[in-house]
């Protein structure tokens, strides 16, 4: 399959009503998710940002949360909640979308083998509506055969991959990956 094509994807001017998940994994294209946060907001949608443990080591989930007017979760067990133990479910079943971005090779992976070890993970394995993967990482490892493969049976699960755009990347290296 071919993941090396630029998707372009045309976001309605009104997302009213619709609800939003969006999952920020850890890569340093995390901080455009911030960007993506605030356009999905303007256009009226209710967005709820889930992140990895490892996200925050980019941008700071006080900044999503700020953003999305919501408390950004990544932990399914959090210390400070009880009783919230099935939040990645009802987060499944509330969403019309989730949008994983940017979705590192390493959630890329989770994903594929149905790990759910953070809230994102646990989420989009009890998530019901379509789930979009937009993956972004290092050239190499973008191109690498297990991320292809890997890509390749999320496709086949019924998710819906953006390919990675081709550009400068942050480890100074230009090639696919960017976000």
């Amino acid at each position: 399959m071919d993941f090396s094509s630029t998707v372009r994807i045309n976001m309605p001017d009104d997302l009213s009503g619709r609800k939003l998940l969006i999952g920020v994994s850890g890569g340093i294209a995390a901080y455009k998710s911030a960007e993506l946060v605030r356009l999905f907001k303007k256009a009226g949608a209710e967005v709820q940002v889930l992140m990895t443990p490892d996200a925050a080591r980019f941008i700071t989930p006080l900044t999503l949360g700020t953003l999305s007017e919501r408390e950004v979760l990544t932990e399914i067990f959090p210390e400070n909640e009880t009783g919230s133990w099935t939040k990645h479910v009802e987060l499944g079943l509330w969403a019309d979308l989730f949008v994983i971005a940017p979705a590192t090779a390493q959630t890329v992976a989770k994903l594929a083998y149905g790990f759910s070890d953070s809230m994102l993970t646990a989420t989009a394995l009890a998530a019901r509506c379509p789930i979009l993967v937009c993956p972004a990482m290092d050239r190499d490892m973008y191109e690498h055969p297990a991320v292809r493969a890997n890509l390749e049976r999320i496709t086949s699960f019924g998710y819906h991959v953006m390919s990675a755009a081709y550009g400068e990347l942050a480890c100074g290296l230009t090639g696919h990956g960017r976000l």
